[in-house]
């Protein structure tokens, strides 16, 4: 009978694993929508790192990234390297350490739990429960560099309640050591240790469990692996050059983010940090409002679990006596009195991730407690009980997955600072479109820093692209406007001569360049708009063009300043109305756009008010009129898809 037990046991945790393989692996390059932007910055480090050993930024192996200006941890950097050296950058690749922390936070999760609980039983219902829970799926889907905190966290807890169980030096010197590493997982850590350090630390001592020789061999390689962060941020604060100690960079930052901290609201997050764990908050990448974080059926068992859970740590600290629970629940409060210092929390679930684990423990612990008031009445009702919690959890979780992979928004259409990579549509306007086309400025936007999606896309050498005039803090927004002949933003009034790249779930930018009456061709995930008709050389329509200034007898006199001036007005005679754009092209390489203006004589006499714009003016530079070999001024009609064409 006990064999039958322990294989039912085994086969329980291969569902489990299968199903977490199966939900955290599944479409996982498409669900979330596009790239994260924050992800597509660690990514284009990470491949940097491994192709040239440094940062966008130049820095060789920096402890901390700048990314875009503000700083990012570089734990996931460094985890996510190998596989975009080998592979590439996608979002699949670069959501792989994610999914490899997904299993990490489960296996040190249930270590914790056996040590709590000693139950194979509970174990299965602690990865169970982990298995179902939204916020550990969806924060296992995202490759960002906080969300390695939560998987650190659980490895360097358990590793420390090891130590303290085992008493060996070579147990603490490996907390110490995970310690260490889990402060390059996120900067908030670079908080919450010290204070958690500090308090757990005084607690075994209370108890008796810790000694100075102990505290000193765990010590050592979390201060070893601290210090390049101690100096990190002793260089920001003092606005010291940065720093290189070998190979190894201590950054500057262009933007130290000590304003993400505020103290005047405090008190209002003391109240919201549990209202956004408990229940939701406002990043759709985080957690959904039709489920909450851990389904809302979990607060109460959360709620239960955390009031038990601090009268068991209230008893034992009068007792004397060591409880992992206090070791877990001093976690838990390092990360609450950290994050509700910070200025916004709507983002509080990935910025404050670990807690998600200790709930995961509060969670089990108030079904347990229920469990046991209920088995001292009746056996049968408590067994009930809990095969209705599993059933109703279970439930939830197919519906979740329905919703998420069919329903999320986030997996139809991008969410605020998600992007697609763009390479493709760029490799099909180099090598599919005329080389005159290829070489217009070519706008891409509709997101945010979409110059790094460039760069990782094309996975171009740092050494390639621009580099900073200065160390001013904000030239570094100029230096990511463009590159050559890419722009990284949409011009505010429509460039003719342009090319577009559009995203194909940015609706309102298609809907303009299509009205327009731009050329599309659908790439990817992405919509390229070009102009075909400034190709055009012959005229597909009639016009009338009177030139004011600057055409003389059909020849080209240009003035004596640095620029010349053709202006005059036209109509479009076939169809009786004005131009929508007026283009000079010169070489077949360079485009000026006149400018419009309107002609209330020309519309008098023709007793035509439509018409009254129909004055224009082109702006060309003397130098390029003299030099040029021949120049097209191409009149264009998008509604009807028709030009004419004057050739000078």
């Amino acid at each position: 009978m006990k064999h039958t037990i322990k294989e039912r046991g085994v086969y329980c945790w291969v569902i489990i694993v299968f199903v977490m393989f199966c939900i955290h692996c599944y479409q996982i390059g498409q669900i979330p929508c596009g790239i994260n932007v924050d992800e597509m910055g660690m990514g284009y480090d990470a491949w940097c790192l491994s192709n040239y050993g440094t940062d966008r930024y130049l820095n060789s192996f920096p402890v901390y990234l700048i990314n875009f200006s503000g700083g990012q941890s570089a734990l996931y950097a460094y985890l996510c390297a190998p596989f975009v050296y080998f592979l590439g950058i996608s979002a699949t690749v670069l959501r792989i350490p994610a999914v490899i922390f997904s299993f990490v936070t489960l296996f040190f999760s249930v270590r914790i739990a056996d040590y709590i609980w000693g139950s194979k039983k509970v174990n299965l219902l602690v990865g169970l429960l982990y298995t179902v829970s939204p916020v550990f799926l969806m924060l296992s889907r995202v490759g960002l560099d906080c969300n390695l905190m939560l998987g650190m966290s659980t490895c360097f807890l358990y590793l420390l309640i090891r130590a303290v169980d085992t008493k060996r030096y070579r147990d603490f010197l490996n907390a110490g050591i995970a310690g260490g590493v889990l402060l390059y997982s996120y900067v908030l850590s670079h908080i919450v240790m010290p204070l958690f350090i500090v308090m757990v630390i005084s607690y075994l001592f209370y108890v008796k469990k810790i000694d100075f020789k102990k505290t000193i061999v765990m010590g050592i390689p979390l201060f070893l692996l601290a210090f390049p962060l101690i100096l990190f941020h002793y260089i920001n604060i003092l606005g010291l050059d940065e720093l290189n100690l070998g190979i190894i960079t201590i950054p500057k930052l262009y933007r130290y983010r000590s304003d993400d901290l505020a103290f005047n609201s405090v008190a209002k997050n003391a109240i919201e940090f549990f209202k956004y764990t408990f229940l939701y908050d406002n990043v759709p990448f985080n957690s959904v409002p039709e489920y909450g974080n851990m389904y809302f059926v979990a607060v109460p068992f959360i709620i239960v679990g955390m009031g038990h859970s601090i009268y068991e740590c209230v008893y034992a600290c009068k007792k004397r006596v060591l409880n992992v629970y206090v070791v877990v629940s001093l976690w838990g409060l390092c990360v609450y009195l950290t994050c509700i210092f910070l200025s916004d929390m709507d983002s509080i679930v990935y910025r404050g991730n670990s807690v998600f684990f200790v709930y995961l423990l509060f969670e089990t612990k108030g079904v347990l407690v229920i469990y046991d008031k209920l088995k001292k009445y009746l056996r049968f009702w408590a067994d009930i009980f809990v095969g209705t919690v599993v059933a109703v959890y279970v439930g939830f979780f197919f519906s979740f997955l329905l919703f998420y992979f069919e329903d999320y928004k986030g997996g139809k259409q991008t969410v605020d600072l998600f992007n697609y990579l763009f390479v493709d549509a760029l490799d099909y306007i180099e090598d599919e479109l005329p080389e005159n086309v290829c070489n217009r400025t070519t706008y891409i936007g509709e997101g945010d820093q979409i110059y790094i999606y460039y760069l990782g896309g094309k996975m171009m050498s740092p050494y390639e692209y621009n580099v900073l005039a200065d160390d001013k803090p904000y030239t570094l927004w100029l230096w990511t406007q463009s590159h050559k002949n890419y722009r990284f933003y949409f011009p505010e009034i429509i460039d003719p001569s342009g090319n577009y790249i559009v995203p194909d779930t940015a609706d309102s930018q298609i809907d303009l360049y299509e009205q327009y009456g731009f050329k599309k061709e659908h790439i990817g995930r992405n919509y390229l708009f070009w102009n075909d008709l400034l190709g055009e050389t012959q005229s597909g329509v009639e016009a009338v063009v009177e030139w004011g200034h600057g055409i003389v007898e059909e020849n080209i006199v240009t003035d004596e300043g640095e620029n010349s001036f053709l202006s005059g007005w036209s109509l479009n005679t076939s169809y009786g109305t004005t131009w929508d754009d007026i283009v000079a092209v010169v070489d077949e390489k360079d485009y000026y756009v006149a400018e419009k203006f309107d002609r209330e004589d020309v519309s008098n006499i023709l007793k035509n008010e439509d018409l009254i714009q129909c004055g224009f003016r082109i702006t060309v530079p003397s130098e390029v009129i003299r030099n040029r070999e021949v120049m097209r001024i191409v009149f264009i009609d998008y509604k009807h898809r028709k030009c004419y064409v004057e050739i000078y």
